[in-house]
């Protein structure tokens, strides 16, 4: 949690002062009385809020705070929150950027961020999507020197965007296990079922050979996961311990947005496919080089919902078309 924060600030976006509301101050932990004249004024949900402190703050340990209280919904055990902050020096005040104009970020309020980041995870049980939360750890500014410039301590005032219940990917050894059930992947019947009914992303591909996926209306999730072999190739078959060098287009089955492409960079990926996600372990493993496929993974073969990191989350679709296999 501390290096997402700290490295979210490589791209520094700077503020204009906004007007709003004070919410009330809520719980706290870690260092006692080190936030207490921390004030946040809300504009909306959009934008970085105005924070004022008197200034210096002497952060000698990790501290976080509810300094606007929200009226959503409570963030429960187990749950992900996703997240907007924005950084001040905790010398000055002055605001070091943040990450409004970003994506926001998913943050899992799970026994490993308890074992990890206690503080912060005692402030953020419990707490209401729409609070404003300030957090500092005393080694701050050596995590945010990543490339050796000296950094100020930082205080950032995390914004709880939403709070939902978190899928979590499956790792190998569970997939191989539920593979070896038989409950991993849809049947082929089941497919062509859902083909026939208009509940599959519709491929095309232009006369340059990139595809491109459409999600109908009313297309859901899946409990299993699906492959659809678009064209097949007459090479040799890709096993679950071998390397594909493959085309790929990934898509959000959610809203049908691209989150990556080698087409778009130019040049196929070459992977050993027992080291990529489990959907596209079994979902390509006896597939034949020159097939073209298209695979819709469930959250849990795919990054988990929320994902870590910069990883899309939720359901997936993607377009591979395997080029070679080792």
């Amino acid at each position: 949690m501390r290096k997402v924060l700290a490295v979210s600030l490589s791209a520094l976006l700077f503020l204009s002062a906004c007007s709003g509301g004070e919410g009330e101050a809520g719980k706290s932990a870690g260092q006692d009385g080190v936030f207490d004249s921390v004030k946040v004024k809300v504009k909306d949900q959009e934008t970085a809020p105005e924070v004022e402190f008197d200034a210096p703050l002497d952060i000698t340990e990790s501290a976080a705070k509810i300094v606007y209280s929200g009226d959503g919904d409570t963030v429960g055990e187990g749950q992900s929150i996703t997240f907007k902050f924005v950084a001040l020096n905790a010398e000055d005040g002055s605001v070091l950027g943040d990450t409004y104009a970003d994506a926001a970020s998913a943050l899992p309020v799970t026994e490993d961020l308890k074992k990890q980041d206690p503080v912060l995870y005692e402030v953020l049980l419990g707490a209401k999507v729409g609070s404003q939360i300030a957090y500092a750890f005393p080694d701050a500014q050596a995590a945010s020197s990543e490339a050796g410039a000296e950094q100020p301590t930082q205080v950032m005032i995390l914004n709880v965007l939403s709070t939902q219940d978190t899928v979590t990917g499956l790792s190998p050894d569970e997939a191989a296990a539920r593979n070896a059930e038989g409950n991993l992947l849809m049947s082929s019947d089941d497919v062509a079922a859902l083909d026939s009914e208009g509940k599959l992303p519709k491929v095309t591909f232009g006369e340059d050979g990139v595809p491109s996926v459409e999600i109908p209306e009313g297309v859901e999730e899946p409990e299993k996961l699906i492959v659809k072999v678009l064209e097949e190739g007459d090479g040799a078959a890709l096993a679950e311990t071998g390397t594909v060098t493959a085309n790929y287009l990934g898509v959000s089955l959610r809203d049908g947005s691209t989150f990556d492409s080698s087409y778009e960079r130019g040049e196929p990926a070459e992977f050993p496919l027992a080291e990529v996600i489990p959907g596209w372990t079994y979902g390509l493993a006896g597939q034949k080089a020159g097939s073209k496929v298209l695979l819709v993974l469930p959250s849990e073969l795919a990054y988990g919902d929320p994902a870590g990191g910069t990883a899309p989350s939720g359901p997936l679709a993607f377009v591979v078309e395997i080029q070679e296999v080792k």
